[in-house]
């Protein structure tokens, strides 16, 4: 994932605000079904399902899905949860992974959480196989796309969103205030289950609790590292 914000991919990023997209029916049934379920062999199955129509529907390939049940990668400082990994997608292989267990307390994720992370991964494959992005950074446009494609999915039936007129976007006068305040504004609409744990700021360096579309290898001791999905 691309982290500088001086470059064309964030710029281009930045501007696109939606997508050209309009789910079916059945697309918005899965979405329902998804949220609503908690085994993680049905939640992958349905997000497969959801994942080809909506990739179908932009005519690109599907990202596969596996979802494991195990607890989200994550890291300790003093005994308190200082970063966990709710999703990842793999360039390589054009594969998302998502675990299906919290990273303290081992509960099930909530539903609205693993379908805001299910989409926040299938947003970088988009970025990479239909937008032409391939660094896909977490851009205000990224943000603003993936809280489109959700709201676009999760609409109760008969409240069809027109797309935003335009599209155009005006660089602020401070970008970096400006990525720093989407970024916050996609936390708090995300609804995360774990929201009550205490989370400290990142050390400088230290990896911050957004989904990243590359895993690192080799955890220290004492973290629970990248989980292992075979896509075979």
């Amino acid at each position: 994932m691309g982290r500088r914000r001086d470059t064309p991919d964030f710029t281009r990023s930045s501007r696109l605000l939606s997508l050209n997209y309009r789910p079916s029916p059945e697309e918005r049934s899965l979405a329902r079904r998804l949220i609503a379920s908690t085994r993680a062999s049905e939640r992958e199955a349905l997000g497969q399902k959801l994942i080809d129509g909506v990739c179908r529907a932009m005519n690109i390939p599907p990202a596969r899905l596996r979802v494991l049940d195990d607890r989200q990668p994550h890291k300790l400082r003093g005994g308190k949860l200082a970063y966990k990994e709710y999703g990842v997608y793999y360039f390589g292989n054009a594969a998302i992974g998502i675990a299906n267990l919290t990273a303290v307390r081992e509960q099930v994720v909530a539903g609205r959480t693993f379908f805001d992370t299910l989409v926040h991964e299938l947003m970088h494959h988009i970025d990479r196989k239909l937008l032409g992005i391939p660094s896909t950074p977490h851009s205000p446009g990224f943000y603003a796309r993936v809280d489109d494609l959700k709201a676009r999915l999760a609409r109760a039936k008969g409240r069809e969103r027109r797309p935003p007129k335009g599209g155009a976007w005006e660089r602020p006068g401070n970008l970096k205030a400006a990525f720093e305040t989407a970024v916050s504004a996609a936390r708090r609409r995300s609804g995360r289950a774990d929201a009550a744990l205490p989370s400290p700021a990142p050390e400088r360096g230290a990896k911050r609790d957004l989904p990243r579309p590359r895993p690192e290898a080799g955890a220290p001791t004492g973290e629970k590292g990248q989980l292992a999905f075979d896509f075979r």
